[in-house]
C-alpha cells in the first residue's frame, strides 16, 4: 500500500470520526446506568426512566438524553419529556475547572395532575409540582460544598422549549386546567439589542360549564449583569381570551426587572425567584356591553421573590372604573408568612389619585377565627372582577381582601411599600 494511500485512509477515517462525534453517538447504557439507578434510589417513590443518551463532541459538546419519563404516584403527577440538551462551553469548563452548561433545550415536555380541589381556574393548589421539584432538583445537584470537573455549573446563555403542555384533571368534577407553551426562546447576546426573550402561551380552562380560554404573549430584551443576575429591559406583555364568558383584553410595560436566584432559611432551604423591578405598568379591560370594566395599576419601585414570597412595592396607583372611576396611591408590605398586606398612604406627584388609608388587609381570612374590622369592606376577586363588600362573601371567590383589627399600618409598616389587590 503507497504512502499516498495510507494518508488519505487516515485522513478519511479522521475526518468519519470527526462527523460522527459532531453528530453525537450513542453512549452506552452501561455507562450511564449506574448515574440512573443512584436517581432511583434516592427518590424510591418515583419512577424514573430514560431511553438513551448521544455525546455529540465539538468545541461546544451536546448531551442529549431522550424520552425521559419521571412518575409521582403519590401525588398522582407525571412528567414526560421527548428530548433534554445541554449545551456545554468546552474552552470555559476548562477555564474554570467544572462543566459549564450555557444552553438547554427541551422538547415535547408534558406534565399532568390529578387534583381534589376546585381546579376551574388558575391557582397555586392547581399548579403540578413534580416539574417544579424536578427543576429545583436539578439546580441543587449544582450547590455542592467541593465541586469536581463534573460538577455542572450553570449559567444560561440560551433556553428553548419547544411543544409544552401542563395539564391538571379533576375528574369528578370534570374540571381540567391546562396549559400549551406555544414558543419559550431565550439568547443572551453581546448586548441587549442582540439579545431576545418571546414567548406564547395558551391557557383554557374547561368544565361541564366552563369554556375559559386566554393567550398570552411576552417580549423582552434580557441582559447579564455582572453579578450573575438576569435584567430584562423592555418588556411587553399581552392578554387575550375569553374567561367567564367575558371577552378580556390586558397589558404590561415595565422600564426593568432584575432576577436572581435565592434560596430561603438564609441560603439552606428551597431556591425561590427575587424579583426587583422598576416602572411596572399595567392595564386590564373587560367587556360586558352595555358596561365595560377597566382596572390600572402602576408602581414605581418593588422587590420581592416567588412563589411565596415577601413584597415590597413603593409608590404604586390603582384605578378602579365601573360606575366611578376613583383612584388610591399607596405602599404597601406584604408578609408572605402571615398573608398579611400592610398599607400606608403615599403620595406621588402628578397623580390625582387619593392617598390610600393606612390599614392592615389579610388574604383569604377565616371569618369565623379572625378579628375583622366591622367599618371596613371586603375587597373580593369575584364573578369575573372586583367587588366591595360588606360582608364577607357568601358565593364562590377567587381572592378576599379581609379588613383586620391591627396596630395601625403606620406603626408595623416598615421600609418602602405598596399596592394591594382591588377595591
Amino acid at each position: 500500500m503507497s504512502k499516498a494511500l495510507k494518508w488519505s485512509i487516515l485522513a478519511f477515517v479522521i475526518v468519519l470520526t470527526g462527523i460522527i462525534l459532531s453528530h453525537g453517538v450513542v453512549v452506552p447504557r452501561v455507562i450511564w446506568e449506574p448515574r440512573l439507578q443512584s436517581l432511583k434510589n434516592q427518590y424510591p417513590d418515583q419512577r424514573i426512566d430514560a431511553k438513551r443518551v448521544v455525546l455529540a463532541l465539538s468545541l461546544n459538546p451536546q448531551l442529549i438524553v431522550s424520552e425521559i419519563e419521571i412518575d409521582d404516584p403519590t401525588r398522582k403527577e407525571n412528567v414526560r419529556l421527548a428530548l433534554l440538551r445541554l449545551g456545554i462551553n468546552a474552552v470555559e469548563s476548562v477555564k474554570r475547572g467544572r462543566l459549564l452548561i450555557d444552553a438547554i433545550t427541551l422538547k415535547g415536555l408534558a406534565a399532568q395532575s390529578e387534583k381534589q380541589g376546585d381546579c376551574s381556574s388558575p391557582k397555586l393548589d392547581c399548579t403540578p409540582v413534580l416539574p417544579l421539584a424536578l427543576a429545583a432538583r436539578g439546580w441543587q445537584s449544582t450547590q455542592v460544598a467541593n465541586p469536581g470537573f463534573f460538577t455542572p455549573l450553570i449559567s444560561l446563555k440560551k433556553l428553548n422549549i419547544e411543544q409544552a403542555v401542563f395539564a391538571v384533571s379533576n375528574p369528578q368534577t370534570q374540571q381540567l386546567l391546562s396549559g400549551q407553551l406555544e414558543q419559550f426562546k431565550f439568547e443572551l447576546g453581546n448586548s441587549a439589542d442582540a439579545s431576545q426573550l418571546s414567548l406564547g402561551w395558551r391557557l383554557s380552562a374547561k368544565a361541564p360549564e366552563i369554556d375559559n380560554q386566554l393567550y398570552v404573549s411576552m417580549s423582552a430584551q434580557p441582559e447579564q449583569l455582572p453579578g450573575g443576575e438576569l435584567k430584562l429591559n423592555k418588556i411587553k406583555l399581552d392578554i387575550d381570551g375569553q374567561w367567564h364568558s367575558f371577552p378580556w383584553t390586558g397589558t404590561a410595560e415595565q422600564d426593568q426587572l432584575v432576577l436572581t436566584i435565592e434560596q430561603t432559611n438564609s441560603g439552606e432551604g428551597a431556591p425561590f425567584v427575587k424579583l426587583n423591578g422598576e416602572n411596572l405598568r399595567t392595564y386590564i379591560r373587560r367587556d360586558d356591553l352595555p358596561e365595560t370594566h377597566q382596572a390600572a395599576f402602576s408602581v414605581r419601585q418593588f422587590e420581592g421573590g416567588l412563589p411565596a414570597q415577601d413584597w415590597v412595592l413603593n409608590k404604586a396607583e390603582w384605578t378602579y372604573t365601573h360606575e366611578d372611576a376613583q383612584a388610591w396611591t399607596f405602599n404597601l408590605n406584604y408578609d408572605a408568612e402571615k398573608s398579611l398586606l400592610n398599607i400606608a398612604p403615599e403620595t406621588i406627584e402628578g397623580s390625582e389619585g387619593i392617598p390610600a388609608e393606612a390599614q392592615v388587609r389579610e388574604m383569604n381570612c377565616d371569618p369565623d377565627e379572625t378579628l375583622i374590622r366591622e367599618d371596613k369592606p371586603y375587597w373580593v376577586w369575584q364573578v369575573g372582577w372586583f367587588r366591595v363588600l360588606n360582608n364577607y362573601p357568601k358565593d364562590k371567590f377567587g381572592v378576599v381582601l379581609c379588613p383586620i383589627q391591627q396596630p395601625s399600618a403606620g406603626d408595623v409598616f416598615t421600609g418602602t411599600g405598596a399596592s394591594p389587590a382591588g377595591k
